[in-house]
């Protein structure tokens, strides 16, 4: 059985592990003028959910009351930053495709249920 220790100390290796696995893998589907976004979506989001994850294992032993809105907060946070520096590229065309689209929703989807599941044991073993 894997103890919380070996989780947290798992946890950032076996996310960028995934997420470089996941890119390496999405590249092969998109066309070539689109692979310099599909690794800035996935460095984002990887990124911020390990941001997440560390916030929140700081935070909860002192405010864990909070812990599911500090979550939901760093969702809104990969969101914003969707937002703010991946949608101007895909709406340079005035259109989102459904490519665009999955180009950030898979690294989105991909590195958000890693760290719910990881966060979920390690909270629950706390």
């Amino acid at each position: 059985m894997i103890n919380g220790d070996q989780l947290k100390n798992g946890f950032y290796p076996l996310l960028f592990l995934l997420a470089a696995l996941a890119g390496f893998i999405h590249q092969s589907f998109v066309p070539e003028e689109a692979r310099e976004i599909v690794i800035r979506c996935y460095v984002l989001n990887t990124l911020l959910a390990a941001l997440i994850h560390f916030v929140i294992l700081r935070l909860r032993d002192r405010h864990s009351e909070k812990l599911g809105f500090l979550f939901l907060i760093g969702s809104s946070l990969k969101f914003l930053f969707f937002f703010l520096f991946i949608y101007p590229v895909f709406n340079a065309d005035g259109d989102l495709s459904s490519m665009e689209f999955a180009t950030f929703f898979i690294p989105y989807s991909l590195t958000t249920a890693v760290e719910t599941v990881v966060l979920v044991q390690q909270l629950n073993r706390s």
